[in-house]
């Protein structure tokens, strides 16, 4: 699946508007082989190292967008080659070699004078974006494409900045695509930015909807993510016979530590049946199978769960 990485150096350490940020005139691209047939493995690079504006932009893009650059060029050796990337908020001028398949050289920036036309034609009204926005979107390759998707699946209009904060934070074509393909076709676009941000990826929505958990909110997934309550944790939890329709009671149940190995260990000690609270209680004491079978070891039978917290809580070693 199509990944983008982008980088902003210290952004936080310097917080400046971007309409007070300076469009770099170009920099340079690197060329691979890709990962899949007709793809190659693009990146672009401008600013200085170590900059707050440094960019890097990684991503698998389809022969046929590096517009003049052909399979044979690629495959030549110490070939010049001389190519665009035309995206719809911009055009990238590229000049460069080959050797072996790989390529490397600088590009220079365009702006699209017709960009900011087609957005109003599209109902994007109010501030255009700024020039840096509009290289943002070139960079991230998020223009008219994103908008009319965002249109069919029935979201609510976004401002030219707010395309840019999608294309800053990986929100792309793709993504949003394939988020839909899995049922979730959210009002908000911003909420695909809270959902990226958090790292909730296609994968990880595919691994909820296999566990039954399906039509969640954006802060849900997130929450989800940042817990680490994926598919795999649930489908083990529903295994052993939690599965609450309240999925905060799982979210509860990792950060205290429940989990599968967990159950089933107490289990063996003779403690089958518990809550998920009481699971939650005998970990935050620290009650272990271990700690359980020293307990009988002692004569003391078979205690209930609350009697062995309190043994543990006492120092019983």
């Amino acid at each position: 699946m199509r990944f983008a990485v982008l980088l902003l150096a210290s952004i936080l350490a310097a917080p400046v508007l971007s309409a007070q940020r300076v469009v770099p005139s170009g920099g340079q691209w690197l060329i691979e082989p890709g990962e899949r047939a007709g793809f190659v493995r693009l990146t672009i690079r401008y600013g200085e190292r170590r900059s707050w504006d440094n960019w890097n932009s990684q991503d698998d893009v389809p022969l046929s967008q590096l517009v003049g650059l052909s399979a044979a060029d690629m495959g030549g050796s110490g070939v010049t080659v001389h190519f665009k990337i035309v995206r719809s908020a911009g055009t990238l001028d590229c000049d460069g070699w080959f050797d072996s398949g790989k390529d490397s050289g600088h590009f220079t920036y365009q702006a699209n004078s017709t960009f900011v036309a087609e957005l109003a034609k599209r109902g994007i009204t109010g501030p255009p974006p700024t020039a840096w926005e509009q290289f943002q979107m070139t960079m991230a390759d998020v223009g008219l494409e994103l908008v009319d998707e965002l249109a069919l699946q029935k979201y609510e209009r976004p401002t030219a900045a707010e395309l840019a904060r999608m294309a800053m934070h990986g929100v792309d074509l793709e993504y949003v695509r394939e988020i839909g393909a899995r049922g979730y076709h959210l009002a908000d676009p911003m909420s695909l930015v809270q959902m990226r941000d958090h790292g909730v990826d296609p994968e990880f929505i595919e691994s909820l909807n296999s566990a039954g958990y399906k039509n969640l909110g954006a802060e849900d997934l997130a929450r989800l993510r940042d817990h680490g309550v994926d598919g795999e944790y649930i489908a083990d939890m529903k295994e052993l016979g939690y599965a609450p329709s309240n999925l905060e009671e799982l979210v509860e149940a990792r950060d205290h530590g429940v989990d599968a190995s967990y159950i089933v260990s107490l289990k063996e000690a003779g403690f089958e049946n518990l809550s998920l609270q009481e699971l939650r209680r005998a970990r935050d004491h620290g009650v272990t199978r271990g700690f359980i079978q020293r307990v009988k070891a002692r004569g003391y039978g078979n205690p209930s769960l609350d009697e062995v917290i309190r043994l543990r809580d006492r120092g019983l070693d």
